[in-house]
């Protein structure tokens, strides 16, 4: 065991030794809020055999604001395969694999390329309207290195046009036009620092979005709903003072101001049903710009962002499902991104991408270019949803613009499920539409209703009298009837026969009404006591009818000619007239 030890350690010697650093050449780009660090190492195999591996070593201050690290050979396409490994020194280590060994005694030269955020300091913190913003960095004259450098170099670029106000010097230093040089330093040992710090002029807009929320909302009817909700904030020197927007109009800085105006964010050059709002409202402060590639959409918010000041709101848009989902069989894939451009050299300190895909998926799957933070899923309910639709939530922090890259959702779904929910809403209504009929046709009401019932029993009294009524003119009319055939055949026996069966018919009719009549005045209900009332009307006007009618009869029985003389005719029509009057009265009731 303890043989096998000292080889362990022996061995760990002898990979320390393994390189050294003949050159890095370092580029550290503050122009933005985001510090771009671009390194060129030159290392040289001084080992005993080929090493297929390389460490590089990341100083604490950039660490601290790491977002992205990335590393290839130069000259060559592709990224090499990064491993953190435990720190050392206070540095963090990262082995980069170089695909294949290189030779003791040969050179390849690596570059990495860091992003960090959140690492330049406003000084002073807090500035007029009218002045302009200056931020420190602090940094290191020498680059960090798991390895001793025979010779190494440092480029440190501002922003142009910008004043530099102090640098600390290491000789050599060379301060230039929007740079400051350090080096080149020789025979530099591992682990090695140089502290300094570089106090510039810097009026780019240092905002950041402190929590972006994208949902991607999938539908297999051919469109995929994207909507973006976005806070940001302003965490440049914050404004001292009240804001003026004559002077904000006035000043000849224009864009160089400290203030964040406007950007430009970029969305796939299909989208369409673009829309951008806040808590008011539609901002119709924004264009859309259709280009070959992208449509790009220039937003201007309600008011300038200076330090200290937030604003938040929402974009969204449609695409066709034909442009980022694939099937094959019952096997799904999404592509898209996990974030659009918001604008150049933003920084997100917490993005949160859901992906509401459709109900009753099953396999879900993630591919993502980095490592995120999956988190558990949720379920959503929407239209026509039994159990609520699946959504996967992914989270990542400490984001930039680099991050905005492509990743994969994959799930299995079948044919069936599609038209689950057509079938449903059809099923629906048809039930909806039988409950309706059936619920008009019938009577489901399990107390009396006195005024109903009342008036039910309104309605029969008035179809009884109706009917009485109908029977009783019914005789008229075949007394008239017998008296016009008189006329022809003299039949004297037909006619005093026809007036007798007239007589007990009426007077048998009369009865009954008024027998119906004098019962409905005597119930309490005031709606049968307005229509005993009116009824009696009937009467009235049947004894009119009635001496018509006879004075009709004896007309005829006077006339000698076939034909209805002038007298007959008007007796007729005081019948019909006294007939219509009680139809009148029906109705009315």
């Amino acid at each position: 065991m303890r043989i096998f030890i000292l080889f362990a350690l022996l061995g760990a010697a002898f990979a320390e030794d393994a390189w050294k650093a003949a050159n890095i050449d370092r580029t550290i780009d503050a122009t933005s809020q985001i510090v771009k660090i671009s390194t060129l190492y030159a290392f040289e195999n001084v080992g005993a055999g080929p090493q297929s591996t390389v460490l590089v070593a990341l100083s604490p201050e950039e660490t601290r604001g790491l977002s992205l690290i990335t590393a290839g050979v130069e000259g060559t396409k592709g990224k090499l395969k990064l491993v953190e490994k435990p720190a050392e020194n206070g540095f963090s280590i990262y082995e980069l694999d170089l695909r294949s060994p290189i030779a003791k005694g040969s050179k390849i030269s690596v570059r990495v390329n860091l992003k960090i955020t959140q690492v330049l300091e406003p000084l002073p913190a807090k500035i007029p309207q009218a002045d302009s913003q200056f931020v420190v960095l602090h940094t290191s004259a020498y680059v960090p290195s798991k390895y001793v450098a025979d010779s190494q170099r440092t480029v440190i670029r501002t922003t142009q046009g910008g004043k530099l106000l102090s640098t600390t010097a290491v000789n050599p230093t060379k301060q230039e036009t929007e740079r400051v040089s350090y080096g080149p330093y020789a025979n530099i040992p591992a682990f090695e620092q140089k502290p300094i710090k570089v106090h510039y002029e810097n009026n780019s807009p240092f905002v950041v979005a402190t929590i972006v929320e994208r949902l991607i909302e999938v539908s297999h009817w051919g469109n995929i709903a994207v909507e973006e909700y976005i806070e940001l904030v302003h965490k440049g020197a914050e404004l001292e003072g009240t804001f003026s927007r004559i002077d904000y109009q006035m000043d000849r800085r224009g864009r160089r101001q400290p203030a964040f105006q406007q950007f430009t964010t970029v969305l796939p050059a299909q989208a369409k049903d673009i829309y951008y709002r806040d808590e008011i409202g539609n901002i119709t402060t924004s264009a859309v710009r259709i280009r070959a590639d992208s449509v790009d959409v220039e937003i201007r918010p309600r008011f300038p962002l200076y330090g200290g000041w937030k604003t938040s709101y929402v974009i969204g848009y449609n695409v066709p499902s034909e442009e980022y989902l694939y099937t094959k069989g019952n096997q799904y894939a999404l592509k898209t991104k996990l974030f659009d451009h918001v604008f150049n050299d933003i920084v997100v300190e917490k993005l949160r991408t859901k992906v509401l895909l459709p109900e009753h998926v099953r396999k879900v799957k993630i591919v993502t270019p980095y490592a995120v933070d999956r988190r558990p899923d949720e379920l959503k309910p929407t239209y026509l949803d039994t159990t609520g639709r699946l959504v996967v939530v992914i989270e990542k922090s400490n984001v930039v613009p680099d991050h905005s890259q492509f990743f994969t959702v994959s799930y299995e779904f079948t044919y069936t499920d599609m038209l689950r929910e057509p079938i449903l809403a059809s099923v629906f209504f048809f039930v909806l539409f039988l409950v309706i009929i059936v619920y008009s046709r019938f009577d489901f009401t399990i107390s009396e209703d006195p005024a109903k019932d009342a008036a039910e029993r309104a309605q029969r009294c008035v179809l009884l009298l109706s009917q009485d009524v109908d029977a009783k003119q019914n005789a008229y009319s075949d007394l008239i009837s017998a008296a016009q055939a008189y006329k022809s055949n003299k039949d004297e026996a037909k006619l005093s026969s026809a007036r007798d069966v007239f007589s007990e018919t009426r007077s048998y009719y009369n009865n009954k009404l008024t027998e119906k009549i004098n019962g409905m005045k005597k119930n309490d209900s005031n709606q049968n006591q307005n229509i005993a009332e009116k009824s009696s009307e009937l009467l009235k006007y049947d004894k009119s009818a009635f001496e018509a009618v006879e004075s009709f009869v004896k007309a005829v029985e006077k006339s000698t000619s076939k034909s209805a003389g002038q007298e007959e005719q008007q007796f007729a029509s005081k019948v019909k007239e006294a007939r219509s009057r009680a139809d009148s009265i029906l109705a009315s009731i």
